[in-house]
């Protein structure tokens, strides 16, 4: 399973760890949605992440450091490192206590910052997931590989869902993640025209990133994410309408 390929390859190169986890594949630059940001361990850039409340990340758990390489301790914001709007300092990382890194169920970590950030957050999905929702346009964002293996720079993508499993939404079509773009989101529309978080990016299942990509299902995780105090979940408009812009049907 390429889950394990995308965790390995972040441990195995340590010098540039952000191209070797899943940019957005046939995406484009873009500074919008300025609580979508990444990991630093050190100065070695790492995963996409994401602001879920003021003082709470969420990203993948495959995402928080390794026997060789040490955890995140930099959440920054910004659309790549020439530009960085903040960095705000890691208190504390969570992975979900059922992560399962040989199969990446549960593929989910929620990062504590030391100071609030000043960004608006992104909404998380309250509602299940089911197959009707195959085919819903949706919006992925990361940080990793593009078609011209440049990394380290914000990318967006508009797809749709190509399925819903037990704990997977699968891409099946261009834009896809690529390596770099872990633990990033996948937006949906919400009810107020609000970019609503439903998946976080996991796993690929080829090597060149031209298969599936598989985000971590958020309502699998939710009674987990709820637990780290004023989440913002959708319909609460706690990112009101700075989020709202580029969105459309």
């Amino acid at each position: 399973m390429h889950a394990l390929t995308l965790a390995a390859a972040l441990l195995a190169h340590p010098a540039s760890a952000a191209d070797q986890t899943p940019t957005i594949i046939g995406g484009e630059l873009s500074a919008r949605w300025p609580g979508v940001g990444a990991l630093l361990h050190g100065e070695r850039f790492g995963c996409t992440a994401f602001l879920v409340a003021p003082d709470v990340v969420m990203t993948a758990a495959h995402c928080i450091g390794s026997e060789t390489i040490p955890p995140p301790d930099v959440f920054f914001t910004g659309p790549d490192l020439d530009h960085v709007l903040n960095r705000y300092p890691i208190a504390s990382i969570t992975p979900h206590p059922d992560y399962d890194p040989s199969t990446a169920r549960y593929d989910v970590a929620m990062i504590r910052l030391a100071t609030p950030a000043t960004e608006p957050v992104v909404e998380v999905a309250t509602t299940p997931l089911s197959e009707g929702d195959g085919g819903r346009p949706v919006w992925m964002v990361g940080y990793g590989l593009d078609e011209n293996d440049e990394s380290q720079r914000k990318r967006i993508g508009s797809t749709v869902i190509g399925g819903v499993i037990t704990d997977n939404v699968i891409i099946d079509a261009l834009p896809q993640a690529c390596y770099g773009d872990s633990g990033g989101p996948l937006l949906r529309i919400g009810a107020d025209g609000q970019p609503v978080a439903i998946g976080v990016a996991s796993y690929i299942d080829d090597a060149f990133c031209e298969g599936s990509t598989y985000y971590q299902r958020i309502d699998r995780a939710l009674p987990f994410v709820l637990g780290f105090g004023d989440i913002c979940v959708e319909d609460s408009r706690c990112s009101d309408a700075l989020f709202a812009s580029g969105f459309d049907d």
